[in-house]
């Protein structure tokens, strides 16, 4: 954000762009003009400081000026205590709470402060005042085609706010370390911000959370309601086979059997994606297919996917790591013990999860005792 974005205005006439939103105007002549305008002369810090709260205090019944003193008081501490110039752009959304303004400001805020629920709580407010701009009444002295005119001007003026605060928010989500918040901000994100370019990451945020949360109920609602309205994304297609897969209950093997091959031959139809992108995603997609195989007793289909998802996969250490361990397994239980101890053996070279796992199975195929099953 510009730095003259938290200097102290000089103002005759204040009037922000609407947007759809709430309008801080202080006409000129008026007393709040003028001791605005006196305000804005005063260079010492804290004087000013001391002048904006008296400003507050003796305006308080004019919502316009407690939302303008506010905000320029939560300016005056943006870069020394930026919690407290939240607090103070807070006091002045309690006047005016649609002020796209001072909403873009209170998400740059709550950044600085890793306040990540805040940054999702301005940024979606900030959304809906920009979809609301076609429900602005339209004034009686303009005519349909300029006020149509003004609509698209208005439009095209919040899009890239839109699209930034939408990053702010969908940032603030992947950063957010509590996945309980977490999926609660996601709910909003999606509401606010659905149809955005970034709606296709908070789906998979989403699916990747409640695999998290091991809410399998959530995961699997949540995920038949993504892929209806998204059925040709592949990396939702691998992310929700995977956590269909990975679920001990297995109650959804057949979902993530027919997931995984769908997104197999997306992968392979893309022409868009970067190759390397693309071999380690349907690298992926080869090793959930081939768990998911092994978990339904068809181990050798499973050792075919296994094989294909491990020359794929070798760039990604840990991805590499569980398929190698995985097909080291199914070599093991088809009693393929040569071939299942050159794969363990690998295994256990590689910086992956299942390096010391590896050992331990290693030494069990070693000995000839039956491998536990992972």
């Amino acid at each position: 954000m510009k730095t003259s974005r938290y200097l102290l205005l000089v103002v005759v006439l204040l009037t922000l762009p609407a947007f759809g939103q709430s309008k801080i105007v202080i006409p000129a002549g008026t007393p709040e003009d003028k001791a605005l305008t006196e305000i804005s002369q005063q260079s010492d810090q804290d004087k000013r400081v001391s002048m904006l709260e008296d400003f507050v205090k003796q305006y308080s019944a004019n919502p316009a000026a407690v939302a303008y003193g506010n905000w320029q008081l939560s300016q005056q501490y943006v870069t020394s205590d930026p919690a407290k110039a939240m607090d103070y752009g807070d006091k002045a959304l309690a006047a005016m709470p649609d002020v796209l303004d001072i909403l873009q400001t209170q998400a740059d805020l709550a950044q600085q402060t890793k306040n990540y629920a805040k940054v999702v709580d301005y940024a979606t407010r900030g959304a809906v005042v920009i979809k609301n701009i076609d429900k602005q009444p339209k004034p009686q002295d303009t005519g349909d085609d300029d006020w149509k005119n003004q609509i698209a001007t208005q439009k095209a003026s919040a899009a890239p706010i839109y699209d930034y605060l939408a990053a702010a928010a969908y940032n603030a989500m992947a950063a957010e370390q509590d996945p309980k918040k977490r999926i609660a901000e996601i709910g909003r994100f999606t509401d606010a911000f659905q149809g955005s370019k970034l709606t296709d990451n908070a789906n998979l945020l989403a699916v990747a959370t409640y695999s998290e949360l091991n809410d399998m109920p959530q995961l699997t609602a949540f995920g038949e309601k993504a892929l209806a309205a998204y059925p040709k994304n592949a990396s939702l297609l691998t992310l929700l086979a995977n956590a269909f897969a990975e679920d001990p209950k297995g109650t959804n093997l057949a979902k993530a059997d027919t997931y995984s091959r769908q997104a197999i031959e997306l992968i392979k139809a893309d022409t868009t994606t970067p190759a390397e992108n693309r071999l380690i995603t349907e690298g992926f997609a080869h090793q959930i297919l081939g768990y998911t195989l092994m978990r339904q007793e068809k181990t050798a289909a499973a050792i075919t996917e296994l094989k294909t998802a491990s020359t794929m996969l070798k760039s990604d250490p840990a991805k590499y790591s569980i398929t190698l361990y995985r097909l080291g397994y199914a070599y093991a239980k088809d009693k393929q013990n040569a071939n299942a101890k050159q794969v363990l053996t690998e295994c256990s070279t590689v910086d992956g999860p299942f390096k010391e796992e590896s050992k331990k199975l290693l030494a069990q195929v070693n000995a000839a005792k039956p491998a536990a099953h992972k």
